[in-house]
Order: structure tokens, then C-alpha cells, then sequence
């Protein structure tokens, strides 16, 4: 008996945790909780980031794309035998392969990849976003046509957070292009 009133008074004072111990583990989880928290805040301003950054490769990839259409056309007015005297002055519209070497071809666009449009009701399509640096640098004449190096640069500026800080970002793309 006497062993039984002892084992129950001691198990009467493990009965459940103290204070102490539950204001340890309430910290520690304030801890782990605000550590969470500024992992989401960081990955949200690199969200962010990537957004302006996959925009600018699709709008590099875009001119790119632009710019190989151009030649193709070209190549085909230069290849045509049913033309008599072929000519980029055949294809008024060729923008990016008839670029002098040495003088590059700037563009602005609105952070949508667009023109920009100073008419528009959006202020995201009036205002200038990225501007985009096209050059052409000739690799070799051919019998019938050319090859060129064609460059598209596009610089852009990230905000990261309110404040004033702008991360400068650059993408450079480069294809070699066939044309006439």
C-alpha cells in the first residue's frame, strides 16, 4: 500500500508541462514561423524578377524569330529565278537583316512586350519597359546570299522592393542568319 501512495504522488507531480517549457516551445516556434515568413517575402521579389526576365527573353526570342523570317523572305527574293533583278529593295518592309553594320537598331517596348502606345488608357502600354538593341555583324558573302551575326540586346530595370533601388538587368541573344 505504502508503495502504491508513493508511486501516485509522483506521478500526481508529472501530471503536465510548466509554464517554463510552454513558453520555450512558443518561442522557438515564433522563431521558425517568422523564419517562414521571410522565405515567402523572398521568393515573392524573386517572382517578381523572373516575370521581367521571362518577358524579355520572349520579346529577344520574338525580334530573333523577326529577324530569320526576314531573311528566309530575302533569301528567296535573291534564290528566285523568276525575278530579274533581285533586291532587298524587293521587301520594303525588312526591318532587322537590312541594319548597317556598326549601327544598331534601338526599340522601345512597354513591359507587355509591346509598342509602346502613349494613347493607351493602360499605363502599363504608355510607358517605356525595355529597350531592345538590335545589330547585325556580316559573317561571310556567298555566291548567292550572306550570313550575319544578329544580336538582340535587351536592358530592362528590376524593381526588388517600395524603395527606390533598381536592379539594371541585360539578356543578349545571337543567331546566325542566311539572307539574300
Amino acid at each position: 500500500m505504502r508503495t502504491q501512495s508513493r508511486v501516485s504522488r509522483l506521478l500526481r507531480g508529472q501530471a503536465g508541462f510548466s509554464m517554463v517549457e510552454m513558453l520555450m516551445t512558443a518561442f522557438i516556434m515564433a522563431v521558425g514561423i517568422l523564419g517562414l515568413s521571410l522565405l515567402q517575402v523572398m521568393s515573392l521579389k524573386a517572382s517578381r524578377g523572373s516575370r521581367s526576365m521571362t518577358t524579355a527573353v520572349l520579346v529577344g526570342e520574338h525580334v530573333m524569330d523577326r529577324a530569320e523570317l526576314e531573311g528566309r523572305l530575302s533569301w528567296l527574293n535573291v534564290t528566285d529565278t523568276t525575278l530579274t533583278a533581285p533586291s532587298l529593295a524587293d521587301l520594303p518592309t525588312l526591318k532587322y537583316i537590312t541594319i548597317a553594320a556598326g549601327v544598331p537598331l534601338v526599340e522601345y517596348l512597354n513591359i507587355k512586350g509591346g509598342a509602346v502606345n502613349a494613347a493607351s488608357a493602360d499605363p502599363l502600354e504608355q510607358t517605356a519597359f525595355f529597350t531592345v538593341t538590335t545589330s547585325r555583324v556580316p559573317f561571310n558573302k556567298a555566291a548567292t546570299g550572306a550570313l550575319s551575326d544578329v544580336s538582340v540586346q535587351i536592358q530592362f530595370s528590376d524593381q526588388v522592393d517600395q524603395s527606390s533601388v533598381k536592379i539594371p538587368r541585360t539578356i543578349t541573344l545571337t543567331r546566325r542568319i542566311a539572307h539574300g
